[in-house]
Formats: structure tokens, sequence, C-alpha cells
């Protein structure tokens, strides 16, 4: 059986906006540089968490307060984000074809719960979030757990994901990878790439069905 890996963040869902929104606000109310286009990049090359990190080391702010402060900011500034297009078409897919879909994200239960809401959980046989507290990525802890506990096999999965970090967490698991490269920032080497997810349809239907 084909398994498909997904991430959630830049992948299934269009959150980035959102995030970015957040940490904005954050780092303003302590009267931080926060250029949005920057923070971004910043965001996509590593994670949330190292910007935090470095913002609190750099500006000597508790992280603690740095986390709780993002964490209440997004709460509003990201509270309804949207599937990409293609989303549902692309787990459909994958699942009428008799693949697995996976979840894998750093992302709380929020992700679940945004799955429900668009009707999209169902198509899913399970996965991870940050409140297993796998070693982060590219680190191929949480894609190992996730091969081992649903018996998928390396070379029969897909994992597909928005940054090279993603990429690079699949490259050491074993897995074929998806960059969907939705910010062009052409900086990931995997086996396939898209613009869009919309676009990555083709290759996920191939991939499951071959």
């Amino acid at each position: 059986m084909k398994t498909v890996i997904w991430d959630f963040d830049g992948t299934l869902f269009d959150t980035y906006p959102g995030m970015i929104r957040a940490l904005v606000a954050t780092l303003l109310g302590h009267q931080l540089p926060a250029d949005a286009d920057k923070l971004l990049l910043e965001t996509k090359y590593d994670s949330m968490k190292h910007v935090l990190d470095v913002y609190a080391r750099d500006y000597q702010i508790g992280r603690d307060v740095l986390q709780q402060e993002y964490n209440a900011f997004e709460l509003v500034k990201n509270s309804n984000p949207q599937p990409y297009p293609g989303a549902l078409a692309a787990l459909s897919t994958v699942h009428l074809e008799g693949g697995m879909n996976l979840l894998w994200t750093h992302r709380d239960q929020k992700a679940w719960r945004l799955l429900r809401k668009h009707q999209m959980s169902g198509l899913f046989a399970g996965g991870t979030t940050i409140d297993m507290h796998f070693k982060r990525k590219p680190d191929p802890e949480s894609i190992n757990y996730l091969l081992k506990t649903y018996g998928a096999n390396a070379a029969d999965t897909l994992v597909v994901g928005d940054r090279r970090l993603d990429v690079e967490a699949g490259q050491a698991a074993g897995c074929s990878t998806l960059y969907i490269d939705i910010d062009g920032l052409h900086d990931a080497h995997a086996q396939f790439s898209a613009p869009t997810l919309a676009a990555a349809l083709p290759i996920v239907r191939t991939f499951v069905a071959k």
C-alpha cells in the first residue's frame, strides 16, 4: 500500500499569513523590528520556534513570554485559515486509490480541528502533532514513528511539504519527497516538486496508483 505523509502548515492549509501577522504583533509589542517579508523567509528557512528563540536571545526577552504572546495573537490573527485549493482532492485521491494519508506537523491539536472543520480528518489514518514531543524537523524521528506505527514501507511512502526541512526529513527516512514551492524559494532538492498543491495533484495520483 502506498502512503502519503503530509505536512500541515503551508502545505495543506494556508496558515503562514496568519502566523506572520501574529509574529509581527508580538515583536511590535516589544518595539522590535518586524519586517513581515523577512520574517516569513526566516520562518520558512527554519521554523517559528527558531525565530522566537533568536529574538529572545538577541533582545534578552523571556522565551516563554514571547511564546505566550505569540500564541495569544495567533488565536485572533490566524483564527480561520483555509485549505489550499487542491487539498481535499489530493487527500481524496490517495484514499480512493487505496493509499493511506498520515498527518505530520509541529502544530498542536488545532490541525486536527481544522481538518475536521473542512471534512478532511476522516481521510487520515492518523498522524503526529507537537504534543507527542518528537525531535523537530529535519530529524526523521517522527516520520520513522509513523512508518513503524502504521506499517508503512519507506520505499512506498511520499513525504509532502513546503520547506527544505520537510524534504530533508523525508529523505533521511528513506522516503520519496514532494516539495510544494508555494513561496518560490527554490531551496529544496526533492524527487518531485510543484508550485502549488493543486499543480501537484497529478504527481500524488501517479505515485499512489503505480
